[in-house]
């Protein structure tokens, strides 16, 4: 006797007698069915998490201009030779971006975003690189460049299209926009270069109807900022934000780049001014970026303890709580070619506040390109990816 298995059923036949045939056609009907509901549980299960809770994938990432810029701030402006010093400042810099090859580099963070499909993404360091030949050769300009020579922002979103990867660019902030004159090497000419720094949140749009819509796009500048002496020049620094609902919660999602370390006041200043803005809200709050400050204050800066004193916590540490002097972020060479740098401080962040959001894994992820000739790295932060689950929780008005 040979037994199929179901409901203890035996039979000498491999096919069932013509009598038993309905009831058998019933079974494998009701089987598949079961097999369907079952499989189709487990994906909702994986895509939304378990217990009634649903998860957040986001990722932070500095796409890094590619040059010295602090070649550049560094000068004096009371040095009788600046004028000169400073276009040949401008000039190593500018040739050193077109070296770092943005467009390749750009290229590499969409392979990363698009190996992961986080559901938000916060862009730093998105510039927008355009010349002017020849140029007026005054510092500002007095006819602004417009003609573009990289654009991150976009070369990122068409890269991001040509991988499948669906992503819309929902809130900009602009910040630094200065004009210097350098000379051509190629034609001989003196031009102007324009570099516009601006950092963005970018949304998935192919997600099932429902489960994300954004609203309330805002961007502003923080009023204390770096002043370049003698020359006029303000580097600004900002924010932008959306209103987020996504799976059954809302939230306000802020992305930032503060200052660097070498002024930590001013930077505790920008994040007192962020947690008095646009994270002043009664809906909970995710703020990512390139924040400039170490935990461990390797470089001086406090402005890490500020956020945590304003009731934020550090995703990194919460996932990985053995860790919480890893994670490095930043520290690559300013040309991305010299591969015995390494990274030395933990400077990008995911920070949470609010009921609703549970880090479940957090990891650092070094661009690396994988090539023979630098660059070797798509920029010299590594990205920051969070999974987050989202416990179920009433609805909340900002």
């Amino acid at each position: 006797m040979k037994s199929n298995g179901l409901f203890g059923i035996t039979s000498k036949l491999t096919t069932p007698p013509r009598a038993l045939q309905p009831v058998w056609r019933w079974l494998a009907c009701l089987l598949v069915l079961v097999t369907l509901v079952a499989s189709a549980a487990n994906a909702t299960a994986g895509a939304v998490g378990t217990g009634g809770k649903r998860g957040l994938d986001t990722m932070t990432v500095n796409l890094y201009v590619g040059g010295p810029i602090d070649k550049i701030m560094t000068l004096d402006p009371t040095d009788p030779n600046y004028f000169r010093n400073l276009v040949a400042a401008v000039t190593e810099v500018y040739y050193s971006i077109l070296a770092s090859q943005p467009a390749v580099r750009v290229q590499g963070v969409a392979d990363q975003i698009a190996a992961r499909l986080p559901d938000i993404v916060a862009v730093e360091e998105a510039s927008l690189l355009r010349n002017q030949s020849p140029g007026d050769i005054v510092v500002g300009g007095t006819t602004p460049a417009t003609t573009v020579i990289y654009d991150y922002l976009q070369l990122l979103v068409d890269a991001l299209a040509a991988r499948g990867a669906h992503y819309q660019v929902v809130a900009v902030s602009q910040e630094i926009d200065v004009e210097m004159p350098m000379h051509n090497l190629q034609t001989g000419t003196f031009d102007d270069v324009r570099l516009t720094d601006r950092e963005a949140i970018l949304v998935r749009t192919d997600l099932p109807p429902g489960q994300l819509s954004v609203a309330n796009p805002q961007s502003g500048n923080f009023s204390r900022v770096l002043q370049i002496p003698g020359t006029g020049i303000s580097v600004l620094r900002g924010w932008c934000s959306v209103d987020v609902f996504i799976r059954g919660q809302n939230f306000r999602y802020i992305c930032t780049h503060l200052e660097e370390e070498t002024v930590p006041v001013l930077q505790v200043l920008q994040v007192q001014e962020l947690l008095k803005g646009p994270a002043a809200t009664k809906l909970p709050v995710v703020i990512c970026g390139d924040f400039n400050t170490d935990p461990l204050h390797r470089d001086g800066s406090v402005a890490y303890d500020t956020m945590i004193d304003g009731g934020f916590e550090d995703a990194w540490a919460a996932a990985n709580p053995a860790a919480f002097a890893g994670g490095l972020t930043w520290g690559h060479d300013p040309y991305l070619s010299d591969p015995g740098t390494a990274f030395d401080r933990r400077i990008d962040f995911v920070f949470l506040r609010g009921a609703g959001f549970v880090p479940v894994q957090v990891k650092v992820i070094d661009l690396s390109l994988g090539r023979a000739q630098p660059p070797f790295w798509a920029s010299d932060h590594a990205a920051v990816t969070a999974n987050l689950l989202i416990e179920r929780a009433p609805f909340v008005k900002r």
